[in-house]
């Protein structure tokens, strides 16, 4: 018995004598995840890749020896959700940490109250260049849509497209990263034939496609989800366009191919490079495919786990559990820090630099291109 309640302790779950369901003397942190709606083709894989970072962080001790603890709030992949989940973890839950919803239009629905009410919000995966803006207590080891949308035109450039016609999922991330990537673009000289967003969640993008084929375009810059792009492609395919499909890291997932199948073939993406070489990637693949087998490592996995294992040194390093405390914590914590994902050293606006890979799908799976 004694063996098995301190591998529970471990793992952050600890139980009270005489109540079984409330955890002892824990240091808890929030999560905004999307567990269900039109995302939670991403939630499950980020929430397990946090679970793993906390099952580490607990067995090398914990927080100055308290077990770390996550408490999500699932924000059903909407504005809304997101900011409900968020006014909880800060009136009910008292958190001072959150780590904030993916998508960029949900991050930025919450990072105001975050900032109003000085609770440390971090994100994993949220790009739109406007978070940047935010304020001080907003932090994110994903790199700003500033970085990507030059890559994306850098990659158009190198593969000898001049001329290209861009379309864009419409929300607050798409529209920031296609103005990133067309003003960077046109002002190397390149020319957009055509522009327009799409929505999200549709089952249908056949008209889109029809606009597609009139502008005659060699290339299409999609800048999009999994789905939303898998759907695309395959309507694509099915009407018989035949153009080079450039794409951006949200898509660049087995899902992709799976769902799209050979519509996807020969697709060409950037994404933030990781280096699949290093010792910290090694140990995080053998830990993951050790704690969830038969399971891929999830797209932006690798964020995730070194968000809460960046977010752990800070709290053990902070002379207390206050925002203000944890947030000063941070900032030096991430200093020189090399995670899974690459240096997570802030700047002054709690933003983290990026180099841009390049993928392709090849034979139904992805692989650098």
């Amino acid at each position: 018995m004694k063996k098995f309640l301190v591998a529970l302790a471990l793992l952050g779950i600890v139980f009270l004598p005489g109540n079984p369901t409330l955890a002892a003397d824990a240091v808890e942190v929030g999560a905004i995840t999307p567990l269900s709606g039109k995302i939670s083709v991403y939630g499950e894989g980020f929430q397990r890749a946090m679970m793993l970072a906390v099952q580490e962080v607990n067995e090398a001790g914990g927080i100055k020896g308290k077990p770390m603890e996550i408490r999500f709030e699932d924000n059903a992949s909407t504005a809304q959700g997101s900011v409900s989940a968020m006014q909880k973890h800060i009136t009910i839950h008292k958190l001072p940490v959150v780590f904030g919803p993916a998508a960029s239009s949900n991050f930025l629905a919450v990072c105001p109250i975050a900032q109003k009410n000085k609770t440390v919000i971090i994100g994993a995966e949220s790009a739109a260049a406007t978070i940047t803006d935010c304020g001080s207590y907003v932090f994110r080891v994903f790199p700003s849509d500033l970085l990507q949308g030059k890559g994306v035109a850098q990659l158009a450039e190198s593969l000898g497209y001049k001329e290209v016609v861009l379309t864009y999922i419409n929300n607050d991330w798409g529209v920031g990263l296609g103005e990133v990537f067309k003003k960077t673009f046109t002002a190397k000289g390149g020319k957009i034939l055509d522009e327009f967003a799409h929505d999200e969640g549709k089952a249908d993008y056949r008209s889109e496609i029809l606009r597609l084929k009139r502008a005659r375009a060699k290339a299409v810059v999609n800048l999009t989800y999994i789905k939303e792009g898998a759907t695309m492609l395959k309507q694509a395919y099915e009407q018989k366009l035949k153009v080079q499909w450039l794409m951006g890291s949200a898509s660049k997932s087995p899902k992709l191919a799976q769902l799209a199948g050979k519509a996807a073939e020969g697709v060409i993406g950037t994404y933030p490079a990781v280096a699949h070489g290093t010792e910290k990637y090694k140990a995080y693949k053998t830990a993951w495919d050790k704690k969830y087998p038969g399971k891929k490592l999830p797209i932006f996995g690798g964020y995730n786990y070194d968000m809460v294992k960046l977010t752990a040194k800070a709290l053990n390093m902070a002379p207390d559990f206050k925002a203000d405390s944890i947030r000063e914590a941070l900032m030096k914590a991430s200093k020189g820090y090399i995670g899974v994902t690459g240096d997570k050293s802030f700047d002054k606006n709690g933003d983290v630099g990026a180099t841009y890979g390049r993928w392709t799908v090849k034979g139904g799976k992805i692989t650098t291109y």
